[in-house]
Protein backbone atom coordinates (compact mmCIF):
# COMPACT_ATOMS: atom_id res chain seq x y z
CA UNK A 1 0.00 0.00 0.00
CA UNK A 2 1.21 3.61 -0.97
CA UNK A 3 2.20 5.63 2.00
CA UNK A 4 0.99 9.33 2.06
CA UNK A 5 4.53 10.36 0.91
CA UNK A 6 4.17 8.84 -2.67
CA UNK A 7 1.14 11.07 -3.30
CA UNK A 8 3.28 14.19 -2.34
CA UNK A 9 5.72 12.90 -4.80
CA UNK A 10 3.17 12.30 -7.45
CA UNK A 11 2.11 15.80 -7.19
CA UNK A 12 4.96 17.81 -7.60
CA UNK A 13 5.78 15.76 -10.76
CA UNK A 14 2.03 16.60 -11.91
CA UNK A 15 3.18 19.95 -11.35
CA UNK A 16 6.21 19.49 -13.60
CA UNK A 17 3.93 18.25 -16.31
CA UNK A 18 1.22 21.35 -15.82
CA UNK A 19 5.07 23.37 -16.79
CA UNK A 20 5.73 20.83 -19.40
CA UNK A 21 2.75 22.52 -21.97
CA UNK A 22 5.24 25.35 -22.23
CA UNK A 23 8.33 23.62 -21.61
CA UNK A 24 8.55 20.35 -23.63
CA UNK A 25 11.99 18.72 -21.83
CA UNK A 26 9.84 19.64 -17.93
CA UNK A 27 7.27 17.06 -19.16
CA UNK A 28 10.03 13.89 -20.31
CA UNK A 29 11.56 14.85 -16.75
CA UNK A 30 8.35 14.35 -15.09
CA UNK A 31 7.43 11.35 -16.78
CA UNK A 32 11.11 10.08 -15.48
CA UNK A 33 9.99 11.13 -11.97
CA UNK A 34 7.03 9.43 -11.93
CA UNK A 35 9.05 5.79 -13.04
CA UNK A 36 11.69 6.46 -10.15
CA UNK A 37 8.98 6.95 -7.81
CA UNK A 38 7.37 3.44 -8.71
CA UNK A 39 10.44 1.68 -8.59
CA UNK A 40 11.17 3.35 -5.42
CA UNK A 41 8.06 1.84 -4.18
CA UNK A 42 8.29 -1.49 -5.30
CA UNK A 43 11.77 -1.91 -3.77
CA UNK A 44 10.53 -0.20 -0.50
CA UNK A 45 7.55 -2.67 -0.34
CA UNK A 46 9.98 -5.37 -1.51
CA UNK A 47 12.04 -4.64 1.79
CA UNK A 48 9.11 -3.89 4.54
CA UNK A 49 7.75 -7.71 3.48
CA UNK A 50 10.54 -8.76 5.47
CA UNK A 51 11.00 -6.77 8.25
CA UNK A 52 9.56 -8.92 11.43
CA UNK A 53 7.40 -7.85 14.13
CA UNK A 54 6.86 -9.75 17.12
CA UNK A 55 3.89 -9.20 19.15
CA UNK A 56 2.22 -10.49 22.26
CA UNK A 57 -1.07 -10.09 23.40
CA UNK A 58 -2.17 -10.25 27.17
CA UNK A 59 -5.55 -10.78 28.81
CA UNK A 60 -7.35 -10.37 32.01
CA UNK A 61 -7.97 -13.73 33.76
CA UNK A 62 -11.69 -13.13 33.39
CA UNK A 63 -13.96 -10.81 30.97
CA UNK A 64 -16.98 -9.91 33.20
CA UNK A 65 -20.18 -8.57 31.33
CA UNK A 66 -20.06 -4.43 31.76
CA UNK A 67 -16.79 -4.65 33.85
CA UNK A 68 -13.78 -2.47 32.57
CA UNK A 69 -11.06 -4.46 31.55
CA UNK A 70 -7.44 -3.76 30.20
CA UNK A 71 -5.63 -5.60 27.44
CA UNK A 72 -2.12 -5.44 26.94
CA UNK A 73 -0.24 -5.75 23.51
CA UNK A 74 3.28 -5.99 23.49
CA UNK A 75 5.46 -5.28 20.48
CA UNK A 76 9.41 -6.12 19.58
CA UNK A 77 11.14 -6.42 16.25
CA UNK A 78 14.98 -7.21 15.49
CA UNK A 79 15.01 -4.56 12.82
CA UNK A 80 17.83 -2.39 13.27
CA UNK A 81 16.72 0.79 12.49
CA UNK A 82 13.46 0.40 14.14
CA UNK A 83 9.61 0.48 12.56
CA UNK A 84 6.57 2.65 12.54
CA UNK A 85 3.53 0.24 13.08
CA UNK A 86 -0.21 0.73 12.57
CA UNK A 87 -2.11 -1.46 14.90
CA UNK A 88 -5.26 -2.67 14.73
CA UNK A 89 -7.65 -5.13 16.89
CA UNK A 90 -10.44 -6.66 15.03
CA UNK A 91 -12.50 -6.96 18.25
CA UNK A 92 -15.97 -8.71 18.03
CA UNK A 93 -19.10 -6.16 18.52
CA UNK A 94 -20.06 -7.90 21.58
CA UNK A 95 -16.59 -7.23 23.22
CA UNK A 96 -16.44 -3.77 21.88
CA UNK A 97 -18.26 -1.18 20.30
CA UNK A 98 -15.61 -0.66 17.89
CA UNK A 99 -11.89 -1.46 16.72
CA UNK A 100 -9.20 -0.48 18.57
CA UNK A 101 -6.23 0.96 16.71
CA UNK A 102 -2.79 2.59 17.87
CA UNK A 103 0.12 3.11 15.86
CA UNK A 104 3.75 2.81 17.56
CA UNK A 105 7.46 3.33 17.27
CA UNK A 106 8.80 0.46 18.02
CA UNK A 107 12.96 0.77 18.66
CA UNK A 108 15.67 -1.81 17.47
CA UNK A 109 15.42 -3.92 20.78
CA UNK A 110 12.75 -2.41 22.42
CA UNK A 111 9.69 -4.09 24.08
CA UNK A 112 6.71 -1.52 23.38
CA UNK A 113 3.68 -1.78 25.48
CA UNK A 114 0.02 -0.71 24.00
CA UNK A 115 -3.00 -0.84 26.56
CA UNK A 116 -6.33 -1.02 26.11
CA UNK A 117 -9.11 -0.48 27.87
CA UNK A 118 -12.60 -3.01 26.94
CA UNK A 119 -16.51 -3.19 28.72
CA UNK A 120 -17.76 -6.25 27.56
CA UNK A 121 -21.53 -6.19 26.41
CA UNK A 122 -22.68 -9.78 26.01
CA UNK A 123 -22.04 -13.27 27.83
CA UNK A 124 -20.70 -15.69 25.99
CA UNK A 125 -18.35 -16.90 23.69
CA UNK A 126 -16.76 -14.13 21.47
CA UNK A 127 -14.11 -14.74 18.70
CA UNK A 128 -11.51 -12.34 18.91
CA UNK A 129 -9.98 -11.02 15.22
CA UNK A 130 -6.49 -10.79 14.58
CA UNK A 131 -3.95 -8.28 15.41
CA UNK A 132 -3.27 -6.79 11.92
CA UNK A 133 -0.19 -4.42 11.43
CA UNK A 134 1.08 -2.25 9.18
CA UNK A 135 4.78 -1.84 9.06
CA UNK A 136 6.22 1.41 7.48
CA UNK A 137 8.53 0.44 4.62
CA UNK A 138 12.51 2.19 5.48
CA UNK A 139 12.25 4.53 3.14
CA UNK A 140 8.74 5.38 4.43
CA UNK A 141 7.06 4.99 0.92
CA UNK A 142 5.02 1.72 1.47
CA UNK A 143 3.25 0.43 4.13
CA UNK A 144 2.92 -3.49 3.87
CA UNK A 145 0.18 -5.08 5.93
CA UNK A 146 -0.21 -8.52 7.79
CA UNK A 147 -1.26 -10.52 10.64
CA UNK A 148 1.23 -10.68 13.36
CA UNK A 149 -1.88 -12.55 16.12
CA UNK A 150 -4.51 -15.01 14.69
CA UNK A 151 -7.96 -15.47 15.57
CA UNK A 152 -8.96 -16.59 19.31
CA UNK A 153 -11.94 -16.95 21.34
CA UNK A 154 -12.69 -15.37 24.76
CA UNK A 155 -14.97 -16.25 26.90
CA UNK A 156 -17.39 -12.93 28.93
CA UNK A 157 -18.82 -14.08 32.28
CA UNK A 158 -22.02 -12.44 34.10
CA UNK A 159 -21.44 -10.19 36.57
CA UNK A 160 -19.43 -11.09 39.44
CA UNK A 161 -18.19 -8.31 41.51
CA UNK A 162 -20.87 -6.68 43.70
CA UNK A 163 -20.55 -3.54 46.01
CA UNK A 164 -23.18 -2.23 48.64
CA UNK A 165 -25.09 -4.88 50.80
CA UNK A 166 -24.89 -7.76 47.49
CA UNK A 167 -20.86 -7.12 47.66
CA UNK A 168 -21.17 -7.32 51.88
CA UNK A 169 -22.98 -10.69 52.01
CA UNK A 170 -21.30 -11.67 49.42
CA UNK A 171 -17.71 -11.28 51.38
CA UNK A 172 -18.94 -12.61 54.49
CA UNK A 173 -20.20 -16.00 52.02
CA UNK A 174 -16.89 -16.28 51.14
CA UNK A 175 -15.19 -15.92 54.41
CA UNK A 176 -18.18 -18.39 55.47
CA UNK A 177 -19.53 -15.63 57.85
CA UNK A 178 -22.91 -15.06 57.33
CA UNK A 179 -23.72 -15.53 60.59
CA UNK A 180 -22.25 -11.72 60.80
CA UNK A 181 -24.58 -10.49 58.22
CA UNK A 182 -26.68 -7.58 59.31
CA UNK A 183 -30.19 -9.67 58.54
CA UNK A 184 -32.10 -10.42 61.85
CA UNK A 185 -33.05 -13.35 62.59
CA UNK A 186 -36.62 -13.91 64.17
CA UNK A 187 -38.46 -17.13 65.88
CA UNK A 188 -36.62 -20.62 65.29
CA UNK A 189 -35.09 -22.83 62.90
CA UNK A 190 -36.46 -25.84 61.24
CA UNK A 191 -32.93 -27.89 61.64
CA UNK A 192 -32.91 -30.52 64.17
CA UNK A 193 -30.19 -30.40 66.72
CA UNK A 194 -30.80 -32.74 69.26
CA UNK A 195 -33.24 -33.59 72.29
CA UNK A 196 -33.12 -32.99 76.09
CA UNK A 197 -35.30 -33.17 79.38
CA UNK A 198 -38.43 -31.67 79.41
CA UNK A 199 -38.72 -28.06 81.15
CA UNK A 200 -41.42 -25.95 82.30
CA UNK A 201 -42.38 -23.53 79.86
CA UNK A 202 -41.56 -25.51 77.11
CA UNK A 203 -44.11 -25.59 74.11
CA UNK A 204 -45.80 -28.66 73.47
CA UNK A 205 -45.16 -28.46 69.84
CA UNK A 206 -41.43 -29.10 70.79
CA UNK A 207 -41.78 -32.56 72.63
CA UNK A 208 -40.53 -35.59 70.81
CA UNK A 209 -43.30 -37.87 71.65
CA UNK A 210 -40.88 -40.79 70.21
CA UNK A 211 -37.84 -39.96 72.34
CA UNK A 212 -40.66 -39.39 75.25
CA UNK A 213 -42.19 -43.15 74.88
CA UNK A 214 -38.43 -44.45 74.85
CA UNK A 215 -37.46 -43.07 78.29
CA UNK A 216 -40.79 -42.89 79.99
CA UNK A 217 -40.45 -38.94 80.66
CA UNK A 218 -41.36 -36.16 78.82
CA UNK A 219 -37.97 -34.95 76.44
CA UNK A 220 -38.20 -32.08 74.00
CA UNK A 221 -36.66 -31.20 70.69
CA UNK A 222 -34.39 -28.65 69.98
CA UNK A 223 -33.90 -26.87 66.68
CA UNK A 224 -31.27 -24.46 65.15
CA UNK A 225 -30.74 -22.54 61.96
CA UNK A 226 -30.53 -24.42 58.54
CA UNK A 227 -27.46 -25.49 56.89
CA UNK A 228 -27.04 -27.97 54.27
CA UNK A 229 -30.35 -26.87 53.32
CA UNK A 230 -32.18 -27.37 49.70
CA UNK A 231 -32.43 -24.61 47.30
CA UNK A 232 -33.87 -25.14 43.78
CA UNK A 233 -33.21 -21.75 41.17
CA UNK A 234 -35.67 -21.85 38.50
CA UNK A 235 -34.76 -19.31 35.79
CA UNK A 236 -37.09 -17.87 33.41
CA UNK A 237 -35.36 -17.43 29.64
CA UNK A 238 -38.27 -16.97 27.87
CA UNK A 239 -38.92 -14.77 25.39
CA UNK A 240 -40.24 -11.91 28.21
CA UNK A 241 -36.27 -11.93 29.66
CA UNK A 242 -34.38 -10.44 26.58
CA UNK A 243 -36.39 -6.84 27.26
CA UNK A 244 -33.08 -4.66 27.93
CA UNK A 245 -33.17 -3.11 30.76
CA UNK A 246 -30.17 -0.18 30.90
CA UNK A 247 -27.47 -1.60 28.54
CA UNK A 248 -27.96 -5.48 29.80
CA UNK A 249 -30.88 -7.55 29.01
CA UNK A 250 -33.59 -8.76 31.82
CA UNK A 251 -32.31 -11.95 31.77
CA UNK A 252 -28.37 -10.65 31.90
CA UNK A 253 -29.89 -9.18 35.81
CA UNK A 254 -31.67 -12.32 36.49
CA UNK A 255 -28.83 -14.14 35.80
CA UNK A 256 -26.24 -12.25 37.37
CA UNK A 257 -28.23 -12.19 40.72
CA UNK A 258 -28.84 -15.93 41.14
CA UNK A 259 -25.20 -16.74 40.64
CA UNK A 260 -24.82 -14.44 43.65
CA UNK A 261 -27.59 -16.62 45.28
CA UNK A 262 -26.16 -19.61 44.42
CA UNK A 263 -22.66 -18.81 46.11
CA UNK A 264 -24.29 -17.47 49.10
CA UNK A 265 -26.33 -20.75 49.36
CA UNK A 266 -23.40 -22.39 48.65
CA UNK A 267 -21.40 -20.88 51.68
CA UNK A 268 -24.35 -22.08 53.92
CA UNK A 269 -23.44 -25.85 52.74
CA UNK A 270 -27.16 -25.81 50.97
CA UNK A 271 -27.34 -28.01 48.27
CA UNK A 272 -28.22 -25.99 44.60
CA UNK A 273 -30.26 -27.55 41.52
CA UNK A 274 -29.82 -24.65 39.09
CA UNK A 275 -32.44 -25.02 36.52
CA UNK A 276 -32.88 -22.78 33.42
CA UNK A 277 -36.26 -23.09 31.41
CA UNK A 278 -37.77 -20.98 29.02
CA UNK A 279 -40.76 -24.01 26.82
CA UNK A 280 -38.30 -26.43 27.32
CA UNK A 281 -35.17 -27.25 29.87
CA UNK A 282 -32.38 -25.06 28.88
CA UNK A 283 -29.88 -26.43 31.45
CA UNK A 284 -29.77 -28.58 34.85
CA UNK A 285 -27.02 -27.91 37.21
CA UNK A 286 -26.22 -29.42 39.81
CA UNK A 287 -24.16 -27.38 42.29
CA UNK A 288 -22.23 -29.05 44.93
CA UNK A 289 -20.47 -27.54 48.03
CA UNK A 290 -16.62 -25.25 47.50
CA UNK A 291 -15.42 -23.28 44.62
CA UNK A 292 -15.01 -26.27 42.51
CA UNK A 293 -18.93 -26.16 42.40
CA UNK A 294 -19.47 -22.54 41.67
CA UNK A 295 -16.84 -22.49 39.06
CA UNK A 296 -18.80 -25.57 37.37
CA UNK A 297 -21.98 -23.44 37.43
CA UNK A 298 -20.69 -20.22 36.00
CA UNK A 299 -18.63 -22.34 33.34
CA UNK A 300 -22.18 -24.18 32.55
CA UNK A 301 -24.35 -21.20 33.17
CA UNK A 302 -22.53 -17.97 31.54
CA UNK A 303 -23.77 -17.87 27.88
CA UNK A 304 -27.55 -19.12 28.27
CA UNK A 305 -29.36 -16.79 26.38
CA UNK A 306 -33.20 -15.37 26.37
CA UNK A 307 -35.64 -17.76 23.27
CA UNK A 308 -38.38 -16.72 21.30
CA UNK A 309 -40.65 -18.87 23.11
CA UNK A 310 -43.26 -18.74 25.77
CA UNK A 311 -42.23 -19.51 29.67
CA UNK A 312 -43.53 -23.55 30.50
CA UNK A 313 -44.18 -22.61 34.27
CA UNK A 314 -46.03 -25.79 34.81
CA UNK A 315 -42.61 -27.53 33.11
CA UNK A 316 -40.57 -26.28 35.76
CA UNK A 317 -42.92 -26.56 38.50
CA UNK A 318 -42.77 -30.06 37.69
CA UNK A 319 -38.88 -30.51 37.22
CA UNK A 320 -38.45 -29.07 40.44
CA UNK A 321 -40.46 -31.33 42.39
CA UNK A 322 -38.75 -34.21 40.73
CA UNK A 323 -35.46 -32.94 41.22
CA UNK A 324 -36.16 -32.06 44.48
CA UNK A 325 -38.49 -35.04 46.19
CA UNK A 326 -37.53 -33.58 50.10
CA UNK A 327 -39.26 -30.47 50.95
CA UNK A 328 -36.68 -27.20 49.53
CA UNK A 329 -36.54 -23.71 48.83
CA UNK A 330 -37.66 -22.69 45.34
CA UNK A 331 -36.90 -19.74 43.98
CA UNK A 332 -38.47 -18.69 40.50
CA UNK A 333 -36.99 -15.41 38.57
CA UNK A 334 -39.35 -14.44 35.65
CA UNK A 335 -40.56 -11.07 34.70
CA UNK A 336 -44.16 -11.53 33.43
CA UNK A 337 -45.29 -9.16 30.55
CA UNK A 338 -48.55 -10.70 29.86
CA UNK A 339 -51.77 -11.45 31.35
CA UNK A 340 -52.02 -15.00 30.32
CA UNK A 341 -47.90 -15.99 31.99
CA UNK A 342 -49.98 -13.97 35.01
CA UNK A 343 -52.23 -16.92 35.45
CA UNK A 344 -50.09 -19.58 34.32
CA UNK A 345 -47.18 -18.35 36.57
CA UNK A 346 -49.86 -18.51 39.58
CA UNK A 347 -51.16 -21.95 39.41
CA UNK A 348 -47.63 -23.46 38.62
CA UNK A 349 -46.39 -21.93 42.03
CA UNK A 350 -49.75 -22.81 43.92
CA UNK A 351 -48.50 -26.26 42.70
CA UNK A 352 -44.87 -25.94 43.65
CA UNK A 353 -46.34 -23.96 47.59
CA UNK A 354 -47.65 -27.69 48.25
CA UNK A 355 -44.17 -29.64 48.49
CA UNK A 356 -41.95 -26.80 48.61
CA UNK A 357 -41.00 -22.98 49.77
CA UNK A 358 -41.39 -20.88 46.72
CA UNK A 359 -40.38 -17.47 46.35
CA UNK A 360 -41.70 -15.56 42.89
CA UNK A 361 -38.63 -13.20 42.19
CA UNK A 362 -40.72 -10.73 39.49
CA UNK A 363 -38.63 -8.18 37.94
CA UNK A 364 -40.21 -4.91 36.42
CA UNK A 365 -39.84 -4.12 32.57
CA UNK A 366 -38.55 -0.79 32.27
CA UNK A 367 -40.73 -0.20 28.70
CA UNK A 368 -44.05 -0.85 30.85
CA UNK A 369 -43.12 0.90 33.86
CA UNK A 370 -42.40 3.48 31.16
CA UNK A 371 -45.54 3.30 29.12
CA UNK A 372 -47.69 3.42 32.00
CA UNK A 373 -45.80 6.75 33.71
CA UNK A 374 -45.36 9.01 30.90
CA UNK A 375 -48.58 10.82 30.04
CA UNK A 376 -49.55 10.01 26.42
CA UNK A 377 -49.46 12.01 23.33
CA UNK A 378 -51.20 10.37 20.77
CA UNK A 379 -54.31 7.81 20.16
CA UNK A 380 -51.79 4.84 20.21
CA UNK A 381 -49.76 6.12 22.88
CA UNK A 382 -53.53 5.87 25.47
CA UNK A 383 -54.14 2.64 23.84
CA UNK A 384 -50.63 1.25 24.86
CA UNK A 385 -50.69 3.11 28.25
CA UNK A 386 -54.31 1.06 28.84
CA UNK A 387 -52.00 -1.97 28.08
CA UNK A 388 -49.16 -1.23 30.29
CA UNK A 389 -51.74 -0.18 32.83
CA UNK A 390 -53.31 -3.98 33.04
CA UNK A 391 -50.31 -5.91 32.82
CA UNK A 392 -49.44 -3.85 36.07
CA UNK A 393 -51.64 -4.25 37.79
CA UNK A 394 -51.96 -7.94 37.09
CA UNK A 395 -48.96 -8.29 38.34
CA UNK A 396 -50.21 -6.74 41.30
CA UNK A 397 -53.39 -8.63 41.96
CA UNK A 398 -50.91 -11.85 41.47
CA UNK A 399 -48.57 -10.88 44.00
CA UNK A 400 -51.74 -10.31 46.91
CA UNK A 401 -52.74 -13.58 45.47
CA UNK A 402 -50.00 -15.62 46.14
CA UNK A 403 -49.09 -13.77 49.43
CA UNK A 404 -52.41 -14.63 50.41
CA UNK A 405 -51.39 -18.41 50.49
CA UNK A 406 -48.45 -18.25 52.41
CA UNK A 407 -46.42 -17.81 48.97
CA UNK A 408 -43.44 -14.68 49.51
CA UNK A 409 -43.61 -12.84 46.13
CA UNK A 410 -40.72 -9.81 45.30
CA UNK A 411 -41.34 -7.22 43.09
CA UNK A 412 -38.29 -5.13 41.94
CA UNK A 413 -36.39 -3.55 38.93
CA UNK A 414 -33.26 -4.58 38.01
CA UNK A 415 -30.82 -2.12 40.21
CA UNK A 416 -32.44 -4.26 43.67
CA UNK A 417 -33.08 -7.60 41.93
CA UNK A 418 -29.89 -9.25 43.26
CA UNK A 419 -30.35 -7.76 46.72
CA UNK A 420 -33.64 -8.58 47.24
CA UNK A 421 -33.17 -11.89 45.91
CA UNK A 422 -30.75 -12.89 48.91
CA UNK A 423 -32.76 -11.33 51.66
CA UNK A 424 -35.46 -13.55 50.60
CA UNK A 425 -34.29 -16.31 50.79
CA UNK A 426 -31.83 -14.83 53.49
CA UNK A 427 -35.45 -14.62 55.20
CA UNK A 428 -36.55 -17.93 55.12
CA UNK A 429 -33.96 -18.95 57.41
CA UNK A 430 -34.98 -16.31 60.16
Amino acid sequence: MPAARVFYFFILTTLLVVVGVLVPWMAWLALALDALIILAFVVDLRRVRSLRVEAERQWPPLLVQGAPADVELHLATPVRHGLTVRLREALHPAVAAAPERKELRVGAGERVAWTYRLYPRRRGDHEIGPLTARVLGPWRLAWHEREVLPTENRRVYPQVRWDGKVGHLLLLAHRHALGGNPLKLRGIGREPYGVREYLPGDPTSRIHWKATARHGRLVSREDTWERGARLVILLDCARSMSGQDGERSKLDHALAAALALTRVAVSRGDRVTFLAFSDRVERTVRVHGGQRGLHLAYGSLYDLEARSAEPAFDLAAEMATQYESRRSTVVLLTSVVDLAAAELLREAVTKLERRHWPILINLEDPELVALAEDPPNTEEDVFAQVAALQILLANRQLGKRLRHVGIRVVQTSADRLALETLEAYLAMFR
